[in-house]
């Protein structure tokens, strides 16, 4: 981004501010004067502390009727809740239709957007208007003209938003398929990534499209974005509009009290950080956590940050400090509990940080190698009868997979530890059994008895188990020029587009996250070898050259100083060793 473009928005901040003081000048809206907004080359527009901040000071409040939301479109409808209600509805049914069920996204979703979509056509319309340029009148000038207070503070939020060009690095609806199929080739984080941009594309092209013609589309075109330059169709100007509102909203916003999205005014701005990061610092150090802000909903006077008082009932969003903050710190916001790939599917980055701590996981998603999926008349009725559709499991494409794990670090210390197996764990172990493992007697007993002996078989399923994850790893990798976490690592350190640097980095996180799942798959029959004669772990599964011998991960490398041959993704599990 340009200079100019970024004094822009940093100007557009202050005249917020002075909106925002005010439409709402007592016990509606405050900000400390130890902000500082400015705009960096790597992380965008950002805010530091212009002065030390203790923990639990009260760094901004804003009133909740100044938020961006679904319902923000109502009131600049003319107040027609009928049409957004018939819509939100029309949007429910696509998502059934299509047999989506909002997986990824509610209707809300998708409404936010809308409002934004208005919110950029009037900016535009009033921008030619003042410039002299053509700007017909459309048919909800007159209601615009009745929420002018709405309208006012909603233009002056958009103009310290990130521009359509800036967008297109960390948004997954601007990214390139193929391109981004090459890096991340058969994996959960592709198929997620293609299942999304599906979801979105249906809804767009059955339900708001359709809506945003019959309503008059000019009304939701902003015309002023470079894609929509030389754009001829209204449809197709429409869906540029839309791609933008949609990777401003699913990126910016905040969930309120009842689950929906909305954009609160100037907190959008803060950089966020998962949950996770400040977990990892929590526990194995005792400096600074990542995050030192947070968010918290309820009522004015906000007393002690997170604490307050309802004396007047007036409902508020209020930033606060978690801990205490230098001068020159970067505010750095919760986005909540979120993994890597929910992290990367949502804000269209993941930071660098993410990787360097050993108990963040990622969601991964196994595929069944071919070799795996049997023939036998008798194998073929066991696995049917217990839910495994192998017809299915044989295409190997989006929701074909036979498990999608969503653990945190716990999860997954707690099944290393021989307990708490997780019921996903348990199913691709009694599918393996079924499939590959079990006699005639085991087959013909499972399929009258719906029963089976799993104990029988621990020491020589999880073996199996290791190689499904091996698979899937080379699924992952498939034709690309890196096949290291440390290759990509590098990679994603060079001068490449913003989009491909996260692509890179998501693949890092999802690869040692199989392999950490390999690795306790590893350690459970390295242990069942212990009371079991027979077994086919064997040491060398557990402790593979270049990872951590604690848990399995390749990257970070850290080999020991004094043998300099044992590996470590971290002195705390080198300490863990001892």
């Amino acid at each position: 981004m340009d200079d100019s473009n970024s004094s822009n928005r940093i100007d557009a901040v202050h005249t917020l501010t002075r909106t925002l003081r005010r439409q709402y000048p007592e016990k509606g809206f405050t900000i400390s004067d130890k902000l500082k907004f400015i705009h960096s080359k790597d992380k965008g527009l950002c805010i530091l502390a212009k002065s030390p901040i203790r923990k639990d000071e009260t760094l901004m409040v804003l009133p909740e009727a100044a938020r961006l939301s679904s319902s923000t479109t109502t009131l600049l409808m003319n107040s027609n809740s009928t049409k957004m209600r018939a819509l939100r509805n029309a949007i429910v049914q696509n998502g059934r239709q299509h047999q989506q069920l909002q997986k990824y996204m509610c209707p809300e979703d998708f409404l936010l957007p809308v409002s934004i979509m208005k919110i950029l056509s009037i900016k535009c319309r009033r921008r030619l208007r003042e410039d002299g340029g053509p700007s017909s009148m459309t048919n909800n000038d007159k209601s615009e003209e009745e929420g002018e207070a709405t309208i006012s503070m909603s233009m002056d939020q958009a103009a310290t938003w990130p521009s359509e060009q800036e967008m297109k690095g960390s948004s997954w609806y601007y990214w390139d398929v193929a391109q981004v199929k090459r890096i991340w080739n058969q994996s959960g984080l592709y198929f997620s990534f293609q299942e999304l941009r599906d979801h979105v594309q249906s809804t767009f092209d059955d339900v708001l499209c359709p809506f945003f013609n019959s309503d008059d589309a000019a009304n939701y075109i902003d015309t002023t974005l470079p894609s929509n330059n030389s754009v001829e169709s209204n449809d197709k100007a429409l869906w540029n509009t839309f791609i933008y509102a949609l990777s401003l909203s699913w990126s910016r916003s905040h969930e309120e009290e009842h689950g929906h999205p909305g954009m609160i005014p100037l907190v959008e701005l803060f950089n966020g950080h998962s949950d996770r990061i400040n977990q990892v610092a929590v526990k194995r150090t005792k400096g600074k956590t990542v995050i030192n802000v947070d968010l918290a909903l309820g009522s004015w006077p906000f007393i002690g940050g997170g604490r307050f008082i309802n004396t007047c009932n007036l409902p508020c969003s209020s930033v606060y400090a978690m801990r205490d903050i230098d001068e020159g710190e970067e505010l750095v916001l919760s986005y909540g509990n979120v993994s890597p790939t929910e992290f990367v599917a949502k804000y269209g980055n993941l930071p660098h940080n993410f990787l360097n701590h050993f108990n963040i996981l990622s969601d991964v998603s196994l595929w069944i190698p071919p070799q795996f999926i049997p023939t036998e008349t008798m194998r073929v009725k066991a696995l049917e009868r217990s839910g495994f559709p192998l017809t299915i499991l044989k295409q190997s494409k989006g929701d074909t997979a036979l498990l999608h794990l969503h653990h945190g670090r716990d999860d997954i210390e707690m099944y290393r530890g021989g307990n708490n197996e997780p019921e996903m764990i348990k199913r691709m172990r009694q599918y393996l059994i079924l499939a590959v493992l079990a006699d005639d007697f085991e087959l013909e007993r499972n399929y009258n008895t719906g029963r089976l002996r799993g104990p029988v078989y621990e020491s020589r399923v999880l073996p199996l188990m290791c190689q499904v994850v091996d698979y899937n790893i080379e699924q992952l990798s498939g034709d690309s020029s890196t096949t290291t976490s440390a290759e990509d690592a590098e990679r994603a350190a060079g001068p490449i587009p913003a989009w491909e640097k996260n692509c890179l980095l998501a693949r890092v996180a999802y690869r040692e996250s199989l392999l950490m799942w390999s690795h306790v798959f590893a350690k459970r029959g390295e242990d069942a070898m212990n009371f079991e004669e027979y077994s086919n772990v064997d040491d060398d599964d557990v402790n593979k050259d270049g990872r951590c011998r604690i848990c399995g991960r390749s990257y970070p490398a850290k080999k020991c100083a004094k043998c300099k041959e044992v590996q470590y993704c971290s002195r705390g599990h080198q300490q863990l060793d001892w």
